[in-house]
């Protein structure tokens, strides 16, 4: 998997045009699950290659793979148009408050700002999990990224955002993700924060 994923990056041209934009579909047995509709998408929507991220912004080596290893992929091939990056936030329920932090990035991203959100709850993962009001902690950092306050505070208290983070749960588990990151590479399953020159 590792060298046919290297092979497959260093093929990349130039991006596909946009009525060519492949499928994420990942087959799980005798299963088929499509992504093209969930997660928070960065890059080249029309890249050859693929990637969906599951992770909960409480886990420890999710944030170390944020540190070390996506700038690198970020550099060379995300900004590049070389890849396609999705993002699901979900929480496998063993963190102190990344439901609130899973919660929060879904509402920045109702007003276009899930990445930053996503870096700052990274940067900031081991103070917000000391938090004992963790709500004002993440409308702490809304109002650092400069979200509309009372847009967020809407979405915050609504009953949508907790359905979609429990769609996004309820996903994972279907995808049997047992640990956390796990990406989805071209359909291929990746498990853990590999370093950076394997992944």
């Amino acid at each position: 998997l590792v060298g046919s994923l290297a092979v497959a990056l260093a093929t990349v041209a130039a991006p596909a045009p946009a009525q060519m934009v492949q499928r994420m579909i990942v087959k799980l047995g005798d299963k088929t699950v499509a992504l093209d509709a969930v997660g928070y998408q960065k890059g080249n929507p029309a890249a050859d290659v693929w990637v969906v991220e599951f992770a909960d912004f409480g886990c420890r080596y999710c944030e170390k793979f944020w540190r070390e290893t996506l700038p690198v992929f970020d550099s060379l091939y995300i900004r590049k148009g070389r890849i396609s990056w999705k993002f699901v936030p979900f929480t496998i329920g063993m963190f102190p408050n990344s439901t609130e932090a899973a919660e929060a990035s879904i509402c920045a991203a109702e007003q276009g700002k899930f990445y930053p959100m996503h870096d700052i709850l990274y940067d900031k993962r081991t103070e917000w999990m000391k938090a004992k009001n963790a709500r004002a902690q993440m409308a702490s950092y809304a109002a650092r990224i400069r979200l509309d306050a009372a847009k967020y505070n809407r979405c915050i208290t609504s009953k949508g955002v907790r359905e979609q983070l429990l769609r996004n749960n309820a996903l994972a588990q279907s995808m049997m993700v047992r640990g956390t990151p796990t990406f989805f590479i071209n359909g291929e399953v990746v498990p853990g924060a590999l370093p950076t020159d394997v992944f």
